[in-house]
């Protein structure tokens, strides 16, 4: 009898492993990020809030937007707003949400519109502290790969944030925030629905 249950013992784990996993929210993004903020090496790792969203059906093109999460405490986090840049390999300009560059409509995007926020907790929209993006030739975004069957897509960037309300909320909402050496590889990258006109 003992050497059954021996028998049952080794083969049990190996059962459990061959279990079936629960599928992936279509919203959910594998994702690596790394980098530093002032100087520093991120406490915590980031994430993509709610996943990176692509639309196939704006300018015949891929155009994605995300939203990138530092988490600082338990209700404080930094969120960096990138809204809206082609998929295509290559050197994005990031440029202010409240500067209007004339360049910066929605088929040229030669510019992504950034700016970030503290929040008591992500996706609330009440921020605790408001950020404009420095802008000069510190920041950058660079998309270093796209694979479109894959949804993978790997980049680098770097931005300088100014607090612009002047009293202080979050404990780590310095007046100046710097994020250098940021790099990220996204996949499972969610792709809405391209809807199209019945003929």
């Amino acid at each position: 009898m003992k050497r059954y249950s021996y028998i049952l013992i080794l083969l049990l784990p190996g059962a459990l492993s061959c279990e079936k996993q629960p599928p992936m929210s279509p919203r959910m993004v594998k994702e690596l990020i790394t980098g530093e903020v002032n100087g520093m090496p991120f406490k915590t790792t980031m994430i993509v809030e709610r996943g990176a969203s692509l639309k196939k059906d704006v300018c015949n093109k891929d155009v994605m937007w995300m939203s990138l999460v530092r988490k600082i405490e338990e209700k404080e986090y930094q969120i960096i707003h990138l809204n809206f840049f082609h998929t295509a390999v290559g050197n994005y300009i990031l440029t202010d949400s409240t500067v209007s560059h004339s360049q910066n409509a929605m088929c040229a995007l030669d510019s992504i519109s950034t700016h970030a926020t503290f929040e008591s907790y992500p996706g609330n929209d009440e921020s605790m502290d408001t950020y404009r993006l420095l802008e000069g030739p510190w920041n950058y975004f660079k998309v270093l790969y796209y694979d479109p069957e894959k949804n993978e897509m790997q980049g680098q960037f770097a931005a300088r944030f100014v607090r612009i309300n002047k009293r202080q909320h979050g404990i780590e909402a310095v007046d100046t925030i710097r994020y250098t050496n940021g790099k990220f590889l996204l996949s499972n990258i969610y792709v809405q629905e391209v809807f199209t006109e019945p003929r």
